[in-house]
């Protein structure tokens, strides 16, 4: 199951670079793929850079297209059974950044209280 989801994600990459550029959706990246026991469903999770619209819009747009998306992914897959696809928006980079900028904000504070007791 793990093979055949690092592939799906490997070629779901290829086909969102090439076939999908005219989104405008910035820099799309397939974070993770998780297929189920029988392999006819993929939950592909998707990470977006350099976008201007909200994450739930570019993940409408990329439904939009699924039919698209499966059949250029069926032609590259070697499977008997081309998954059905369901998009997620991964959000653990904007999450690591929000918690990033809570610890920055406490080490700060941190400081300037540390400062002001030693002075």
């Amino acid at each position: 199951m793990e093979k055949v989801a690092e592939e799906i994600k490997h070629r779901l990459n290829s086909v969102m670079t090439k076939d999908l550029s005219d989104l405008h959706a910035g820099l799309i990246t397939i974070s993770k793929v998780i297929m189920t026991p029988d392999l006819k469903l993929a939950k592909v999770y998707i990470s977006f850079l350099g976008n201007k619209e909200p994450a739930e819009k570019l993940i409408e747009r990329i439904n939009y297209r699924k039919p698209h998306i499966r059949y250029m992914l069926g032609r590259q897959l070697t499977m008997k059974y081309t998954p059905d696809l369901i998009f997620f928006f991964d959000d653990t980079m904007e999450y690591a950044d929000k918690i990033n900028k809570l610890l920055n904000e406490v080490k700060k504070s941190d400081d300037e209280t540390h400062g002001k007791t030693t002075i």
